[in-house]
């Protein structure tokens, strides 16, 4: 194979491993053999997942496309890693692997000279959520997933959208950690939290003199701290008019104009966009300019909300516990079978964000490593009750009723595509009776 012949170089530099579509390592150089402490000639013809257990180097064969800034950690040593996969006619038949720097140290210390120390703090890799912080096994998730997969793999600009308390920076973090630009900075920008007569400044940055008080030599915005990498503007809907504007520019020309400039910042960013709101709805009511939302929704991922995923629960519970055990010190082990009857028939209007805190609430009332839910003073689930028991006082029982046969009407008509003949079949009635309850209840 040509290929092989052209990984025939050795350096103490730089570490290089091969393998075929079966797995089978046929080049390794000193460099990666010595990290392993094992001589060439044992691990030629070895499967990769042997040698190496635990890493996912394989999916380069199974995925076809290249991944870089992958960290490999061999025998303690931390190594930054590219994979590239072989193809011969158009097929993927083996990949190679090539250490970027010789040991994730030096890669950290170059990383502190190119950017400035306040760039590093926004990017850092182990303060981002990954591909396995997704938790859910529901359809619903695993679209949600098999579409991050996707998204990762590309620089196309990509709109989250879903309730609030969903996870939406959760996905937009775990896409941008899987993504070629792993390495470089990822910076979240709350476009609802920052007042509208800084948004201008925050995002593209001023010169200096740009204003009263402007620092000297200027600053920075968030765009370019996000440069190499991945800015994520959450809460988009809530973006003031002149600042769409301006936002589309950035997106057409892939420049930024500092506050103050008299020329374009040229930059290199991947945008993904989130927001709770119905853009559509939005530009709809002219709150939401037509042309920016063609611009950024690219891409899009809708996330479900927790009352379509219950079957998640139990996995849910299982993460969030840990992660509160590790926030206040406490030592809880699951909740009671009660606990999760209860929690799995309410509704979640603030989804996994309303889980995580009303289950925090029941770990610090609750006396026992087993969580029970009903130890939470005044529960949202209760509250849900005595709205429904007002509703049905203040209604009457008939109101539920003829609210419970409008609906039936409507899916018997949806299920039969709007034929009133059908539907009358389907929900065991006289024709004539439905036309009267068509009528009656104001259906088309």
């Amino acid at each position: 194979m040509d290929n092989r012949m052209a990984l025939s170089m050795d350096t103490p530099f730089e570490g290089v491993l091969a393998f075929d579509e079966s797995g089978s390592i046929f080049f390794v150089n000193n460099f990666i053999a010595d990290i392993l402490a094992q001589p060439h000639p044992k691990l030629l013809g070895k499967k990769v997942w042997d040698v190496l257990p635990g890493t996912s180097l394989f999916d380069t064969v199974t995925q076809g496309y290249s991944i870089w800034g992958d960290t490999l950690v061999i025998n303690g040593h931390e190594l930054l890693v590219a994979r590239f996969p072989i193809k011969e006619d158009g097929k993927v038949v083996g990949a190679i692997v090539k250490t970027i720097f010789p040991d994730q140290t030096i890669a950290k210390e170059i990383a502190n000279k190119v950017w400035h120390s306040s760039r590093m703090n926004l990017c850092l890799p182990q303060s981002l959520f990954t591909c396995q912080d997704i938790i859910g096994e529901t359809p619903p998730m695993l679209y949600v997933k098999k579409l991050a997969r996707r998204a990762s793999r590309t620089s196309s600009t990509l709109l989250i959208t879903g309730e609030s308390g969903t996870g939406k920076e959760i996905i937009a973090q775990a896409i941008h950690t899987r993504s070629v630009r792993r390495a470089r900075p990822f910076v979240s920008v709350n476009c609802a939290a920052i007042p509208e007569n800084l948004l201008e400044s925050e995002l593209f940055g001023y010169v200096e003199g740009a204003f009263t008080g402007a620092k000297r030599g200027g600053k920075p915005g968030k765009f370019e701290l996000a440069d190499g990498g991945t800015i994520l503007l959450d809460e988009i809907g809530d973006m003031p008019s002149y600042m769409q504007v301006k936002l589309l520019r950035v997106l057409q020309e892939r420049a930024v104009w500092r506050v103050g400039a008299t020329a374009p910042t040229q930059i290199d960013v991947r945008v993904m966009a989130s927001t709770n709101q119905d853009l559509k709805e939005q530009v709809l009511q002219k709150k939401f300019r037509q042309d920016l939302y063609y611009r950024l929704n690219v891409l899009q991922i809708l996330m479900p909300p927790l009352r379509d995923r219950l079957g998640d629960l139990p996995m849910l519970l299982r993460g969030l516990i840990a992660k509160i055990n590790s926030r206040i010190g406490a030592d809880a082990r699951g909740v009671s079978p009660e606990s999760l009857a209860i929690m799995q028939k309410y509704n979640w209007p603030g989804n996994v964000r309303e889980l995580e805190n009303l289950l925090e609430q029941a770990v610090n009332w609750s006396t026992d490593q087993i969580v029970d839910v009903r130890a939470i003073p005044n529960p949202p689930w209760q509250l849900e009750n005595v709205k429904a028991m007002t509703h049905l006082d203040s209604g009457g029982f008939r109101g539920s009723i003829e609210e419970t046969e409008k609906n039936l009407i409507q899916s018997a008509l949806l299920k039969a595509s709007g034929n009133k003949a059908q539907a009358a079949r389907v929900l065991n009635m006289q024709r004539s009776v439905l036309y009267k309850k068509l009528e009656r209840y104001n259906i088309g």
